[in-house]
Formats: structure tokens, C-alpha cells, sequence
């Protein structure tokens, strides 16, 4: 437990100062306010010359009270030590010079890297605070999805940028937006995702022999009855990798040209041959599919 808890601290440390890197290379002096309490602070620093930092720092003071009173003892702790690092990060990368004058470079390689520090942040089970807090609580207590709740939240930051900054500059914010959060979810769901697929044919046998002798995958038989025809079927199901799914689609229409297919995306996949590795040596160790 000791030994989670240390790790979980360095990658939120780590974390931290990679996104901290690139907002003052990147966004700071390129007015690029990509949303949350880190967008408010680069509108603060326009209008009032307030150092980010400290807006941070203050701002998750009232915040991180908020997380305690309405989220709970749990969440508060797991967003703590995130919301204070970050602002110190912020302020010790605060010399480092501004690599790109270009706008649209600024938020394309400023979203990845801010983006990519947040994702090493989230791995580390915690958060920098900010709107994320004002966000799970409107999520908790009202019937708006997280999704929704998160548009709405900084969106709204990122459209206060218009006190301070021209429309382009905002625009330019909302790409930057765009960019964090693809990037973050590249680096919760992994950049290989996979495929499950759920097949009716009349060539069952033939197909389970290709998927589990030719793709080296496993397949499940799943008894299903027609809707309309009433007819009892089996459905097979299976899941592979993304860079598989072209050849096996060739020879399922070439076993059963009327194959019903469906492909759906498996975002994370864990277990053997994913997650673990595909050769066992044990019969008992294949668990799904059978």
C-alpha cells in the first residue's frame, strides 16, 4: 500500500511539472486560456498582472473545501496534493522561456504536453483541482452528465478569455481544450485499442476454426433467438487487436459472404493475450473468451 502511494506521489509530482512546462512555454505569453482555473489565470495575468501561481494557489484554497464539505473525505484526499503541487510547479517553471511566438504551434504542442502531463497526473490517482472540483460536485448533485458537466465548466472559462483577449485568441484556446483532452483520453484508453466483434452465420464451426487456429484468438458461443424468425442461433464473439480486424473481416465474408457482423471498439481490453500474455501454460489459465 506504502509502495502505491509513493508511485501514485512521483507520477502526480512528475505530472505536474510536465504540464506546468508547458503552460509557461507555451501558453502563458501566448494568451492561450485552454479552460479551468489555469485559463481564469492567464486572464488575471493579462488584466491584473497577477502571477498564475498564486491564482491557482488561492483559488484551490475555497475549492479544496468545497471537494471536502460535498465530495467527500476520499475524493479530497486523492485531489490535495495535486492542487497544491501544480501551482508550485507553475511557479519554479515560471523562468523558463517561451518556445514558440506561433499561435497555432502554441496550442498544438502546448495541448500535448500539457496534456500528456495531466494524463501522468490522473495515472497517479489525483488531480489538479481547479474547475475539475466545481465540475464533479455540479455532476453529483444535479441530473448533468460529467461529460456535459465539464463542457459546460470550461467552456465557460475559456469564453471569459474574451474579456481579455481577441476572439482569435480565444478560438486559438478552444483548439488548445481540444487537443488536453485527446490527449488525455489517448492516455487513459491507450493508443491500441481493440476491437470486439459479434458474428451470426450460418458457418459457425468454419469461422470458429479460422478465429481460434489463423487469428490465435478466442471466441465465446452465445445462444440468441431471432426477434422476428424466433429462430434459435448462436452468436459467436470475439476480440482482437485493431491491426487484425481487416483480415479477419476478409475471410469472414469469404467463409460466410452473409455473415452478420457487428465491430465494436473495445477501448481497454485486459486478460490473456492483451493485458497478459497470449502463450500460457496452463489449460485452467484461459479464462475469456472460451
Amino acid at each position: 500500500m506504502k509502495k502505491n502511494r509513493f508511485l501514485d506521489i512521483i507520477l502526480v509530482t512528475l505530472g505536474a511539472f510536465i504540464a506546468a512546462v508547458g503552460f509557461n512555454t507555451m501558453f502563458l505569453d501566448n494568451q492561450i486560456a485552454a479552460g479551468g482555473m489555469i485559463g481564469l489565470a492567464v486572464v488575471f495575468n493579462k488584466l491584473f498582472g497577477w502571477m498564475p501561481s498564486y491564482v491557482l494557489m488561492v483559488s484551490n484554497i475555497p475549492l479544496l473545501i468545497m471537494c471536502y464539505v460535498f465530495l467527500g473525505r476520499k475524493i479530497f484526499f486523492k485531489t490535495v496534493y495535486g492542487a497544491l503541487i501544480y501551482p508550485v510547479a507553475i511557479r519554479l517553471t515560471n523562468t523558463l522561456p517561451t518556445i514558440t511566438h506561433n499561435p497555432l504551434l502554441a496550442v498544438l504542442f502546448g495541448g500535448l504536453i500539457v496534456g500528456i502531463g495531466l494524463g501522468i497526473v490522473f495515472r497517479g490517482n489525483s488531480s489538479t483541482g481547479g474547475t475539475g472540483i466545481i465540475t464533479q460536485i455540479i455532476h453529483k448533485y444535479t441530473p448533468l452528465s460529467l461529460g456535459v458537466s465539464i463542457v459546460l465548466i470550461d467552456g465557460i472559462s475559456t469564453l471569459m478569455g474574451l474579456v481579455a483577449f481577441s476572439a482569435d485568441r480565444v478560438m486559438y484556446s478552444t483548439i488548445a481544450l481540444i487537443v488536453i483532452s485527446y490527449v488525455i483520453s489517448l492516455m487513459e484508453t491507450g493508443f491500441n485499442s481493440s476491437k470486439t466483434l459479434m458474428i451470426i452465420s450460418e458457418q459457425t464451426e468454419s469461422i470458429i476454426t479460422h478465429i481460434t487456429t489463423v487469428t490465435d484468438r478466442g471466441v465465446t458461443k452465445i445462444p440468441i433467438k431471432g426477434g422476428y424468425s424466433t429462430a434459435d442461433k448462436i452468436m459467436l464473439m470475439t476480440t482482437i487487436s485493431s491491426f487484425e480486424l481487416p483480415a479477419l473481416e476478409r475471410h469472414l465474408l469469404a467463409i460466410d459472404p452473409t455473415a452478420f457482423v457487428i465491430v465494436m471498439p473495445a477501448s481497454q481490453v485486459l486478460g490473456r493475450g492483451f493485458s497478459l500474455t497470449k502463450y500460457y501454460e496452463k489449460e485452467e489459465d484461459i479464462l475469456l473468451p472460451m
